[in-house]
């Protein structure tokens, strides 16, 4: 399988337009390399990372926000170097972060968990507090309201107040979203938003979403398995595969792309003029975790009968 040329280590550009750069990353658990030698250039607006289960996509995201340490390889954040900064301190330096299954605290309020997306904002802390002295009180009356116009931007100011846990996995995902919002990061990391989101949810967060991009010029990185989702939204996308960026550019270039058709599909598809994708032989498709079907010309996953969803954070 041929790979997409990237720059050699070390000179990945440096362009001032790019937000969050990874070059020559690689990862291995053990003598598994789940990354190896993965460059990625990230600019301000929204980019796509997608590739079958197991790519290693979660890895690289763990990797940027500190929850993986990396074998070799840098990360820079505005030229930065972010691993050598503790978890803490990369959401000081402006990296926002959600995950596969919400990590909410069920019995905590929606707005106490968005709450918590703002904690290390705090100059006042617990004592401030306990002597009820009025900058902490301006503070935190200051940080609710800011919590409770980022919840109503995605429909949820009406259940600030309810647990966490009495919400579906859809709005958990949406509070999530919203608390990695609130800490005001320069770069975004949405691991799989959309999953398990119904139709309107959907809808609400890429309304919001676009909108609060628009405003701050953020730099927001998806990964998602809704190839729909990914090429609406996004006009760039890098595509992973067994550790190793293997496509790279616009939705177009991406979705006709033979080595990602084949990554995704197995052998025997190929796109069309158009970028419509057909059989022209007996596909491995048992090789991955998802297969795709086509559906009036758009790609649609469906998951085969021995996998488990739950298992996502694999990716």
């Amino acid at each position: 399988m041929s790979v997409v040329e990237t720059p050699a280590p070390g000179t990945y550009p440096t362009d001032t337009a790019v937000s969050l750069a990874v070059e020559d990353l690689h990862v291995a658990f053990g003598g598994n390399r789940v990354l190896q030698g993965v460059d990625l250039a990230f600019t301000p607006g929204f980019n796509g990372l997608i590739g079958p289960n197991g790519a290693g996509k979660t890895t690289v995201f763990n990797v940027i926000s500190g929850y993986v340490r990396r074998n070799q390889g840098a990360v820079r954040l505005h030229g930065e170097d972010l691993l050598s900064m503790s978890r803490t301190q990369r959401v000081k330096a402006g990296i926002g972060r959600t995950f596969q299954a919400p990590r909410l605290i069920l019995d905590a309020t929606v707005m106490e968990n968005t709450l918590l997306g703002r904690h290390h904002l705090f100059r006042w802390g617990h004592f401030a507090e306990l002597l009820l002295l009025p900058q902490q009180r301006r503070e935190e009356t200051e940080a609710r309201q800011i919590c409770l116009d980022m919840l109503d931007r995605f429909g949820l100011a009406d259940v600030a107040h309810e647990d966490a846990g009495a919400l579906s996995l859809g709005s958990q995902k949406l509070v999530e979203v919203a608390r990695a919002l609130v800490a005001f990061p320069s770069v975004v990391l949405l691991d799989e938003p959309a999953a398990g989101l119904g139709a309107d949810d959907v809808t609400v967060l890429l309304r919001s979403l676009r909108e609060i991009q628009a405003e701050r010029d953020l730099c927001v990185i998806i990964i998602e398995h809704d190839l729909q989702l990914v090429t609406s939204l996004c006009p760039k996308i890098s595509v992973l595969h067994f550790g190793e960026i293997i496509s790279e550019g616009s939705p177009e270039h991406v979705t006709t792309d033979p080595v990602v058709i084949e990554a995704y599909l197995g052998h025997g598809f190929e796109a069309e003029e158009g970028g419509e994708i057909h059989e022209v032989e007996s596909p491995l498709a048992e090789h991955h975790h998802i297969d795709h079907v086509e559906e009036e010309g758009e790609l649609t996953e469906v998951w085969t009968e021995d996998d488990n969803p739950e298992q996502g954070e694999q990716s």
